[in-house]
């Protein structure tokens, strides 16, 4: 049996779109063995009655202590199938993807599998800005140590790694890909789009700066190398993402020891590459780029070397059914 795990925090209109679509994708698969389990971070808007407007949701609301890492590990909790399907709230999943990893006789085909995501970019005013895709577009399917907010696990597998880290406010996924992957059971991606997802651009003006101020950046980036930093397959995609803090901290270390501060102009360089690859997918200055990617390079160091992980106390951990 397959268990679609929706986690949600105030998606509002895409919620909608979100149960929707598991509900086509069952109908579509003619899936008779599934359950719909939602996961409400204690929203402030109607999320919850959305959900209440479809049939045969379980519908778990936290009180306590909230992030996308405790949620998962509710509706994991509370499902009863062999097969997880997590799903982000602001997804629409493709109903023709699941024939190609799933089949309802024999279950999941893969341990750990997900596909391609679309993204639809919307500012902070809910307007439409344009596609993208989440990851590299694939020609054949590859595996990956890292994956997103929507994949299909084996629950035997989550059982074994003991689903999310908790204390992850963010990159709590990409955290349990790396462990995976170290036990021999990367994610399988495939080139097919698994969802549409509805989300603000990642490099929106407000959204990158909160990123920052909020702390939130130093989950995926600060303290999640600190746990993988003898993890292999952590290294690919800290190169990737995070070439010029790699630059910054080089480049000063150089000056340092020469007392040539010039050797910086290395790191400028790079930041360089870095906002003229990114200036097509923002609706803001260039020179404001900039000076956000100097900012997170500087946070991104100090961070990892003053900075403690806050940890998060199982006993503030509080939920209920919503009946």
């Amino acid at each position: 049996m397959i268990s679609f795990i929706i986690i949600g925090h105030n998606e509002g209109w895409k919620l909608t779109k979100c149960f929707q679509s598991v509900f086509d994708t069952i109908e579509f698969n003619l899936l008779k063995k599934c359950e719909i389990i939602y996961v409400d971070s204690n929203s402030t808007d109607d999320s919850i009655e959305r959900a209440k407007e479809f049939n045969s949701i379980k519908i778990f609301k936290i009180t306590g202590e909230c992030n996308a890492a405790i949620a998962r590990n509710i509706g994991a909790k509370e499902s009863t199938g062999d097969s997880l399907f997590f799903i982000d709230g602001d997804m629409e999943i493709i109903p023709e993807y699941l024939q190609l990893v799933y089949d309802q006789d024999n279950g999941l085909k893969y341990n750990f599998v997900s596909g391609q995501v679309k993204n639809y970019n919307y500012n902070i005013n809910n307007e439409f800005l344009g596609n993208s895709y989440q990851f590299k577009i694939l020609s054949k399917d590859e595996y990956h140590s890292t994956t997103g907010g929507i994949f299909i696990v084996k629950k035997e597998l989550w059982t074994r790694t003991k689903g999310m880290d908790i204390n992850f406010r963010q990159g709590e996924d990409h955290d349990f890909a790396l462990r995976l992957t170290k036990l021999g059971y990367p994610l399988l991606r495939k080139s097919e789009i698994i969802a549409n997802h509805h989300t603000i651009d990642y490099l929106n003006e407000k959204r990158m700066w909160n990123t920052i101020f909020s702390g939130n950046i130093f989950y995926p980036n600060v303290f999640l190398l600190r746990k993988h930093l003898s993890n292999i397959y952590i290294y690919k995609g800290l190169i990737k993402f995070n070439y010029t803090t790699i630059s910054l901290m080089l480049f000063l270390v150089i000056s340092l020891f020469t007392n040539d501060y010039m050797w910086l102009s290395g790191y400028v360089f790079f930041l360089i590459i870095k906002v003229y690859k990114n200036r097509r997918n923002v609706f803001n200055k260039n020179f404001e780029l900039f000076l956000y990617y100097v900012l997170r390079d500087i946070s991104l160091i100090c961070a990892f070397f003053f900075l403690p992980i806050k940890k998060v106390k199982s006993e503030n951990i509080r939920y209920n059914l919503v009946k």
